[in-house]
């Protein structure tokens, strides 16, 4: 007799499916599981074992084979320990249950709990295509749930439970949720945000923000301590425009295989700020099991770097190719995977060691050597790859502060007008919005006049600019002539684009 079950297991975002036989045969007693599985698997035998224990069943006296198909793929997942679990209660008549069609995902406690699994929603998304009807799961994983139609949720607690069902003494009972875009309140991660209207002053400093958030736009903001550069960064969450339904599963697919969905589905942005002493693995990504870093959980959203001096030169380096692509291939021996890294860069820095280089109110004790070691750390291959530069400067006087300051809610609202004018614009193409551009499709979408035309050259040639900062710029003037709600872009909007190529080096 054969015992025959199924789950699934993630190798970067891709669900591949496993068939897991079950088989005894006389030989000497043990409990082997084979199908290229690691030692996380392999230390499932005892988990599995002590868990049928608690379910008043016994490994029998013989050699039990597990076997794990396809053979040829490395697994690194506990989530098919209930799948073997299940195989074993067929193939010894404890359960006549037809699991033809359904899925078994979960990873067993010694007392037969079910604990949770990591990327449960790419599993999820892909368990239709797959032929399956139903799913039964970790309870835990229940706030990660998703609206996929022709497919039944039977969140379980133990496999007791599951025994006590399948042998008819319980009834299960079949999950219910509501849209996947907007899931209940109760399973929604609450981020705390800074309000435009409680930031004194820094006009342009909020202007760069709006085009950020509405083209998404790389920005690097330098000025002395204490200017509001960290502050201004978390105010750019209250106006990000709300996410579409694919970037809601893109995002939530990452942050799942990862396993930072404490039941809440993530409705609003990324917002991903790692310090300057993080590892090359943990922000790129990679290592034994090829885990997504910061740059892909960042996925459209945000990657702030504070202190962006202050990371390793080799690791803003890497930044280059996801900012030019929008994805990173990890690579470790014979396996390859392909994550998203489609983020908007959001950096800060001190425009020199001492902080007070170029301020009206502090000396700056720096040497020439100093400034010039300092500088180096941004390399012309990075700074070419920024959309938008400004320097930040400290608010003076509080009390002449002008009244009526416009609050998040107010320019979020022309954000997503804007934002709405580029998926009408980019409909049926592969670009979203200004900043995914590239310099074919800026000279076929975006409308120039003559004149703006004109001063963008003329502009181009005095400053030296490269041909990627050139359509950099075209693109930061198209987002203002959208902030503006206008079709095409003026000498205005192209001037005032200019003024965000503040350098400081």
């Amino acid at each position: 007799m054969l015992g025959q079950t199924f789950s699934a297991i993630n190798k970067g975002l891709e669900t591949i499916k496993i068939e897991v036989e079950v088989q005894t045969t006389f030989g000497k007693p043990s409990f082997i599981i084979i199908g290229l599985a690691n030692r996380v698997i392999d230390e499932s035998r005892e988990r599995i074992t002590a868990a049928l224990v608690q379910c008043g069943i016994r490994i029998k006296p013989k050699k039990t084979l597990v076997n794990l198909a396809p053979a040829d793929l490395d697994k690194r997942s506990s989530s098919v320990e209930l799948a073997i679990a299940v195989a074993i209660l067929k193939l010894y008549g404890e359960i006549h249950l037809d699991t033809s069609h359904s899925l078994f995902l979960g990873e067993l406690a010694l007392d037969g709990r079910l604990r949770r699994i990591r990327g449960f929603v790419s599993i999820a998304l892909a368990a239709q295509a797959m032929g399956f009807t139903k799913i039964y799961f970790p309870q835990e994983n229940l706030g990660e749930l998703l609206n996929i139609k022709g497919i039944e949720f039977y969140p379980l607690v133990s496999l007791q439970q599951f025994l006590a069902f399948a042998r008819g003494r319980v009834h299960l009972k079949l999950a219910v949720f509501g849209s996947s875009q907007k899931p209940p309140k109760t399973l929604t991660r609450e981020v705390n945000q800074v309000d435009f209207a409680h930031i004194f002053g820094q006009r342009q400093a909020k202007k760069a923000l709006e085009i950020v958030a509405a083209g998404r736009h790389n920005l690097l903001m330098f000025g002395p301590p204490g200017s509001g550069k960290s502050l201004l960064a978390h105010a750019l969450l209250s106006i990000l425009p709300d996410l579409s339904e694919k970037e809601f599963l893109e995002i939530n697919r990452i942050h799942s295989l990862c396993g930072l969905l404490q039941n809440a589905l993530l409705t609003k942005r990324p917002f991903r700020s790692p310090h300057q002493s993080i590892s090359q693995l943990a922000l790129i990504g990679g290592g034994f099991y090829q885990s997504p870093g910061e740059i892909s959980l960042a996925h459209r959203g945000i990657l702030f770097l504070d202190e962006f001096a202050e990371f390793k030169h080799q690791l803003i380096e890497m930044l280059r190719q996801p900012l030019e692509t929008g994805v990173i291939e990890i690579n470790h021996g014979n396996q390859r995977c392909l994550y998203p890294a489609n983020f908007t860069l959001l950096a800060a820095s001190n425009p020199c060691p001492c902080g007070f280089a170029g301020s009206s109110k502090h000396v700056c004790r720096c040497s020439d050597y100093d400034l010039k070691r300092y500088q180096s750390k941004f390399s012309g291959p990075i700074l070419d790859r920024i959309d938008l530069m400004l320097r930040v400067e400290s608010v003076e006087n509080l009390s002449t502060l002008e009244q009526g300051v416009e609050n998040s809610q107010t320019v979020k609202a022309r954000v997503e007008a804007a934002a709405a004018l580029q998926r009408q614009r980019y409909f049926k193409t592969a670009f979203q919005d200004n900043a995914s551009l590239d310099s074919q499709a800026v000279l076929q979408f975006c409308t120039i006049d003559s004149e703006a035309k004109k001063t963008l050259d003329l502009i181009a040639n005095h400053q030296q600019f490269s041909t990627r900062t050139y359509f950099k710029l075209f693109k930061v003037a198209q987002t203002l002539a959208d902030l503006a709600a206008v079709k095409i872009i003026h000498k205005e909007q192209i001037l005032e684009a200019l003024n965000f190529r503040d350098f400081f080096i």
